[in-house]
C-alpha cells in the first residue's frame, strides 16, 4: 500500500468512528450512486460537447419554428447554446441526493449568505447593500416611467433581467394581462430541506426569506422608481409570492 493509499485508508477509519451505522449506509449508497451518475454524466457531456454547434442550431430552429418566429432567436451563437442545453441535459440526469434543476446553483449560492447573513445579525445590511446597488440601474426606469406613466415598467425592470427568471424558471412565473402583478412559486423549499437534512442553514426558512429579504427588497427599491410595491404575506400553504406594482401614494 503506498502512501495515498494509506492516508485514505486513516481518513476513512477516523470518519467511520464519528458515523452512525446509518449515515455510514447513506454515505455509502449516495458515494456508488455518484459513480455511476459520474461516468454516465461525463459521457453525455462529452457528446454534447462533440457536437454542441449542431444541437444549438436545430434546438434554435425547432423553437423558433414551434413559436412562429422567422429571426435567428441565438444570433449565430450555436456552440455556445448547444453547450448550454448540454449542460442542463446533464443536470437533470442528476438525481442523486435528490432531482436537481436549472437553478440549483443560484439558490445555493443565495441561501449561503443569506445564511451568513442572519448568523451574523446582519440581513438588513445585506438587503440595504443590495437596494443601494441597483439605485442607478433603477432610477434609469424612473425616467421611463415618467415619460410614460406605465409604472408596469418597475415591476418589469426586476423581472426581467435573467437572474430573476433563472431563479423563479424551474415552477413557473405569471403575469396577469397589464404586467402590473406577477406570481411565482417561493423556489427554495426543496433546497432548504436537503440543507437541514445535512445541517446546513438551519436557520432558514422561506417565511424568513420572504419576510426579510424579499418584502424589504421590494420596499427599497420601490424608492428608486417612486412608484409602490405591495407583495402579501407569506402563506405557507401555497407557498405563492404574489407582487404588486402601482404608482406611489401621494
Amino acid at each position: 500500500m503506498d502512501a495515498a493509499q494509506e492516508m485514505k485508508g486513516e481518513l476513512k477509519a477516523r470518519m467511520k468512528d464519528t458515523m452512525t451505522e446509518a449515515q455510514i449506509a447513506r454515505a455509502d449508497a449516495i458515494m456508488k450512486g455518484w459513480f455511476a451518475f459520474n461516468d454516465y454524466a461525463l459521457l453525455i457531456e462529452h457528446q454534447c460537447t462533440e457536437h454542441a454547434e449542431a444541437i444549438g442550431r436545430k434546438a434554435a430552429d425547432m423553437i423558433a419554428a414551434e413559436v412562429g418566429q422567422s429571426r435567428d432567436l441565438i444570433d449565430g451563437r450555436d456552440a455556445e447554446f448547444g453547450r448550454i442545453l448540454g449542460n442542463t441535459i446533464r443536470t437533470f440526469q442528476m438525481t442523486l441526493p435528490y432531482q436537481h434543476q436549472g437553478n440549483d446553483a443560484l439558490m445555493k449560492e443565495q441561501l449561503k449568505w443569506m445564511d451568513y447573513a442572519q448568523q451574523l445579525g446582519r440581513t438588513a445590511e445585506m438587503v440595504q447593500f443590495d437596494v443601494d446597488s441597483m439605485k442607478e440601474i433603477f432610477e434609469e426606469r424612473r425616467y421611463w416611467i415618467e415619460e410614460t406613466g406605465d409604472v408596469s415598467l418597475a415591476l418589469d425592470a426586476v423581472t426581467t433581467p435573467t437572474c430573476f427568471r433563472d431563479l423563479t424558471v424551474a415552477d413557473g412565473i405569471e403575469f396577469n394581462a397589464d404586467r402590473t402583478e406577477i406570481s411565482y412559486v417561493s423556489p427554495y423549499k426543496r433546497i432548504l430541506e436537503k440543507g437541514w437534512l445535512r445541517n446546513i442553514w438551519t436557520g432558514l426558512t422561506e417565511q424568513h426569506i420572504h419576510e426579510q429579504w424579499t418584502i424589504p427588497r421590494f420596499a427599497g427599491y420601490q424608492d428608486h422608481f417612486q412608484v409602490r410595491f405591495e407583495v402579501d404575506p407569506w402563506d405557507e400553504a401555497t407557498r405563492l409570492v404574489r407582487i404588486r406594482v402601482m404608482p406611489a401614494v401621494a
